[in-house]
C-alpha cells in the first residue's frame, strides 16, 4: 500500500511512500529510511547545495547489507537502482522548475 505524502509541512517521522523521514533540515537536507522489506537497511539522502547561480542537488543512497543475501541483492539491483535514482532526481528538478515558472 502506498502511503503518499502528508498535505502539510514535512516533519521527522513522517511517512513518504515506502520511506520514513529520519531527519529533515529545511531547505537543505532530507534523509529518508526505507520501510521496505530488504536484506539490510537503506537510506536515501537529498542535499541542496547553494551555488553562485542556482543550486546543486546531491542524492545519495546508502545500503548496509545484512549478510551475503544483502550484498548479492545490492549488486544485482544496482543497474535498476541507477536508473530509478537518476529518473527520480530528474523529476525533482522538473517539478522544481515547473513550480518556479508558474
Amino acid at each position: 500500500m502506498r502511503r503518499g505524502r502528508p498535505e502539510r509541512e514535512l516533519r521527522t517521522g513522517d511517512p513518504i511512500d515506502f520511506w520514513r523521514i529520519e531527519s529533515i533540515k529545511p531547505p537543505y537536507n532530507l534523509r529518508l529510511l526505507a520501510e521496505m522489506k530488504l536484506p539490510g537497511k537503506v537510506w536515501l539522502e537529498f542535499e541542496v547545495i547553494p551555488e553562485d547561480i542556482g543550486c546543486k542537488i546531491r542524492q545519495t543512497a546508502v545500503f548496509y547489507p545484512k549478510g551475503l543475501t544483502g550484498i548479492l541483492y545490492w549488486y544485482s539491483m544496482y543497474p535498476l537502482h541507477f536508473l530509478v535514482f537518476k529518473g527520480m532526481i530528474k523529476e525533482i528538478v522538473r517539478i522544481a522548475l515547473q513550480e518556479k515558472y508558474h
